[in-house]
């Protein structure tokens, strides 16, 4: 007869049961995948995304930083982190062009101006650095000029530069009735004086018979826009006010140009130089430099917080940046809006959110193999502080060391902290945060149901100043009223589902189960170890089994009309007929009758 094993049985209920938890805990793991990837990561699931990031960048630049392989990988790498980059610091001090400047094949702006702030941001020494930029600046023939004068009522005004005087009326209606020599011809329906490029370099003296006041104004040849020159002075009769056009850009060679005068004015505004003759600049030809996302420079350079509300409304679908025809990529662009919007507005945290959501697999951010430095580190750069606490480079962190990062000019000169580091361009270190009231700031709280349509800031009263327009919030789409995102395109790790947008297509996480191996190497072991404790407690076992074997037999076994009791008669059926059991006696004796009759045969058969 073949023995049955017992092994399948306690196998089987082990397996079973193993499988029922892990199944358990799979579930638990995907409940807790956000599948819209629309709303807020949690802090702590931000900083480990972020220290993801620096883990990718540290993979990609190498040991060495040798992979890092331009000027602008280097600097914004170091800038990134500045604690733990001493080997990619080492590398950009030697890809100096010359002893003063940087670049690939000759000396560039851009690149200089890069490896100024990144070698500022350790504390390094750029001063020969800094003179060379300022050794490159030119004044732009891109603009035109205007000099206006404004009196209460008609006046008489004296115009004098390069040693002569003219005199010029106005009449009640504000109209000039001359020009003033070679320098200023009448413009603008004669209410202005056009400045001659040939004198953009001169100096005005303006003094009239009244009260008045004098300016310079500007704007691109091109555009119809007119700018009105910071600065405008007011004097009484017979005052005089000194005017000089101040437009200057940055080149290397005849035209100027705007990405290079851009970093340029960052980079010596970091360093502690008076940009204001820089600004007009980037303001008046920012129409026409739309690929670099030229707010997020002026507003960084300025702090002028119009061009705060005009990059927000820039934002699209209000999760990223990207500028017309841009000159880099969404990644790259967002994180520049993020350099200059160092807010908590809620525009701000949906494109750190979005960030975020899109990160690779391996903590990168990648448009292409070969941007994915750039990008990564750009980006790395926009969220702060760095990576770590590491202090490698000896660099002292501004907020980590309970100071404030404000704009430079909002924090007075005995309170600020040159040897802290503060990751804008346009901030600096302070003792004290110096808030004033929203009211103070021009700004308003919006309302219940309402949003900020533009740049929300600190103030003394609110977090959420909004210097902007408060608008009635919109109802959500369907796709966001699901949980989902909406977006102009879904990304790799999307996919587009049916639900409508306002605009773009509605968006969720690709459901990508994790990896199981390990499951089944938990299965392995422990098959195994059930089979090592069966083999040592086989015999006991086998009994076991024995037993529970014949008591299923037995449980299953009709009840036999000779045991006590018997069954009742069932309903038109004859009753059974029951018989006493046979004496002991006789079965004794019939039984010794059979033995008797079997040995006979059984001799009959040899």
């Amino acid at each position: 007869m073949k023995k049955e094993s017992a092994y399948p049985l306690m196998f089987g209920l082990i397996l079973i049961s193993l499988l029922l938890l892990l199944s358990s805990a799979y579930a638990d793991e995907n409940n807790s995948v956000n599948a819209s990837g629309s709303s807020s990561l949690s802090q702590v699931q931000n900083l480990s995304k972020i220290q993801k990031g620096f883990e990718c960048l540290k993979t990609k630049i190498g040991s060495d930083c040798s992979n890092a392989k331009t000027i602008q990988e280097l600097a914004l790498t170091i800038l990134a982190s500045p604690e733990t980059k001493s080997k990619c610091i080492e590398i950009l001090k030697q890809k100096k062009f010359s002893s003063d400047c940087w670049g690939e094949k000759s000396c560039s702006i851009r690149d200089t101006a890069l490896a100024i702030l990144a070698l500022n941001s350790v504390g390094d020494n750029t001063n020969k650095a800094e003179a060379w930029l300022l050794n490159r600046t030119k004044i732009s023939s891109d603009l035109i000029w205007y000099l206006e004068q404004d009196s209460d009522s008609a006046s008489q005004c004296k115009i004098s530069y390069s040693g002569k005087d003219y005199t010029v009326n106005a009449a009640d209606n504000k109209k000039l009735d001359s020009s003033a020599g070679n320098c200023l011809t009448l413009a603008q329906s004669n209410f202005w004086l056009r400045v001659s490029p040939s004198c953009y370099e001169t100096e005005f003296q303006v003094s009239c018979d009244k009260n008045f006041i004098a300016t310079l104004l500007y704007k691109q040849q091109n555009s119809p826009t007119i700018y009105v020159l910071s600065g405008t002075e007011s004097q009484p009769a017979f005052g005089t006010i000194s005017l000089k056009i101040k437009a200057k850009c940055f080149s290397t060679s005849s035209a100027c140009n705007y990405e290079d005068s851009a970093w340029a004015v960052l980079a010596l505004l970091k360093t502690g130089h008076n940009i204001e003759d820089f600004v007009p600049y980037l303001i008046a030809m920012a129409d026409s430099n739309k690929k670099y996302l030229p707010n997020s420079f002026i507003y960084m350079a300025t702090n002028y917080e119009n061009y705060g509300t005009l990059l927000i409304q820039e934002q699209r679908l209000g999760n990223y940046w990207q500028a017309d025809s841009t000159a880099y990529n969404k990644f790259y662009d967002t994180a520049l809006a993020l350099l200059a919007l160092r807010t908590d507005s809620e525009q701000v945290i949906k494109a750190k959110d979005w960030i975020l959501f899109s990160q690779g697999s391996d903590g990168c951010w990648k448009n292409s193999n070969s941007e994915i430095i750039r990008d990564t580190a750009i980006i790395l750069w926009a969220f702060g502080e760095g990576g770590g606490s590491a202090n490698n480079a000896g660099v002292e962190y501004c907020a980590s060391s309970n100071y404030f990062c404000i704009p430079t000019q909002d924090c007075p000169e005995n309170e600020k902290l040159e040897n802290y580091f503060c990751p804008g361009t346009s901030n600096i270190c302070c003792m004290n945060e110096h808030l004033v009231s929203c009211s103070a700031k021009q700004g308003q709280i919006c309302t219940s149901g309402k949003y900020c349509d533009g740049l929300e800031v600190r103030a003394s009263d609110t977090d959420n100043c909004c210097l902007a327009k408060c608008v009635e919030q919109t109802l959500e789409s369907e796709c966001e009223a699901m949980g989902y995102i909406c977006k102009g395109a879904c990304s790799d790790n999307q996919e587009e589902i049916s639900y409508a947008c306002s605009s773009g297509m509605c968006c969720r996480t690709k459901t990508i189960p994790p990896s199981t191996w390990w499951i089944w190497l938990i299965i392995v072991l422990i098959v195994l170890i059930i089979a090592v404790l069966a083999f040592i407690f086989r015999d006991k076992l086998k009994l076991l089994w024995f037993k529970l074997k014949n008591k299923i037999k037995k449980e299953k076994l009709p009840p036999s009309p000779s045991m006590s009791g018997g069954f009742p008669p069932r309903p038109g059926f004859p009753p059974v007929r029951r018989f006493p059991p046979m004496p002991p006696q006789r079965q004794r004796a019939q039984d010794k009758g059979i033995d008797s009759v079997f040995r006979k045969l059984k001799e009959m058969s040899s």
